[in-house]
Parts: C-alpha cells; structure tokens; sequence
C-alpha cells in the first residue's frame, strides 16, 4: 500500500510546528543558566553491549537519570547526597557536585553534541512550512518521521517542566 502524503500537505505543515518548537527549545537551552537539583543517588545500573563492545553507566536519582562516564559513576554510592546542574528545559545532567566531598565531576560523554544534531534536525520543517504549494509525497514523509521523532522530546520537556 502506498499512501500519497502529499493530499495531507496542509496537516503536516501544522504539526511541523512541534519540532521547529522542540528544536529552538533545545538551542535556546544553550544560553539560558543551568538549574541546579538538590537531591541523592536511588541506584545504579551498568550495562555491557557485546554487539558495540561499549558500556553504559545509568545513575538513577530521585527525580532524574542519566548515563554518565565510567569515572562518575564509580565515585558516585547509593544514598549519595549531590547537587545536579542540569539543562533548563530537558534536564540533561552536565555536572555533579557531591555534598559530602564537595567534589564536582564534569560530565562529559557528548551527548551535547547529539541533542545540538537533533535541534539542527527538527529544525529543517522551518524550510518547508512556508512554501505556498504542497509538499511532494516525498517532502511530507521526511516531515512526518522528523514530526514523530520530536514527539519524544516534545512530551519529556512538556513533563519535565509541568512538574
């Protein structure tokens, strides 16, 4: 079955709002201060993937996670005091200041570079959302998936910041 997206033209073009929105958020992030979480470690997970030959280490606090570097997750315990400096709108974790010690580690795995891609990303239906024709089947199935995949982000920053 092959669906002509281009008769859905105008709906799309609508919806690409989501991403365009998702994507300025995430670079405006940028240059808005950080916020800063008081809270403690719940738990920690590490994860081996034979088929990348990478590991992952999650730390799990009470009201975020995130993966970090191999050198904060074993310097991190269970029941640990911290204070996270975390993105405004997404929460992403850039440092960790432990209270006992008041050590702070930075947390570098790059993932800032991604979410810059992605922002770069959902940002592409600015290109197509005020052109005056239709968009062909083909330019209206990329929006779609680009539409679909900004979901995600757009309801993680909706909830992140409803709480």
């Amino acid at each position: 079955m092959n669906l002509n997206f281009s008769k859905y033209s105008k709906i799309i073009k609508v919806l690409s709002i989501i991403p365009i929105i998702v994507g300025f958020l995430t670079l405006i992030e940028s240059f808005i201060p950080n916020k800063q979480i008081d809270t403690f470690v719940v738990s920690k997970k590490e994860d081996y993937r034979s088929k990348f030959g990478n590991t992952t280490y999650n730390i799990y606090f009470e009201n975020n996670n995130d993966q970090f570097t191999e050198e904060i997750f074993n310097s991190l315990n269970e029941g640990d005091e911290v204070i996270l400096n975390v993105s405004f709108f997404t929460e992403e974790v850039s440092y960790i200041a432990k209270k006992a010690t008041n050590q702070t580690i930075e947390n570098s795995t790059y993932e800032v570079y991604i979410k810059y891609l992605f922002s770069i990303i959902f940002l592409i239906p600015l290109f197509f959302i005020f052109k005056k024709r239709s968009l062909s089947s083909k330019q209206s199935k990329y929006l779609v998936f680009i539409i679909i995949f900004s979901l995600v982000s757009f309801y993680r920053i909706v909830k992140l910041n409803l709480n």
